[in-house]
């Protein structure tokens, strides 16, 4: 997965069901807000947009953003996984309630 692909594909997707924050510093960060609590924060370094991620990267953001495998972070990217089902994978974790 590309930096691009990242920031287009999963954290928009992300921002169609919660509140993201991009904020820039040593890193990008993405704050993942649900009403009005912050509950997931991401990040990668910066590159250009055409960079690849590296694999351990990759488990990092998967940790970072609840998913139970990089094959879900995948799914999230590739519209496989919609923002209602991964709004209930944070319900099913507990990171979130109704």
């Amino acid at each position: 997965m590309r930096l691009l692909e990242f920031k287009n594909g999963v954290i928009g997707k992300i921002k169609k069901k919660f509140t993201v924050n991009e904020r820039i510093g040593n890193h990008i960060y993405y704050e993942i807000w649900h009403e009005g609590t912050k509950i997931e924060e991401t990040y990668h370094s910066h590159g250009s947009s055409g960079k690849e991620i590296t694999d351990d990267v990759l488990q990092k953001i998967k940790r970072q953003l609840n998913l139970s495998n990089i094959k879900q972070l995948y799914e999230l990217k590739s519209c496989q996984m919609t923002e209602e089902e991964y709004f209930n994978i944070l319900k099913q974790k507990h990171v979130i309630s109704d």
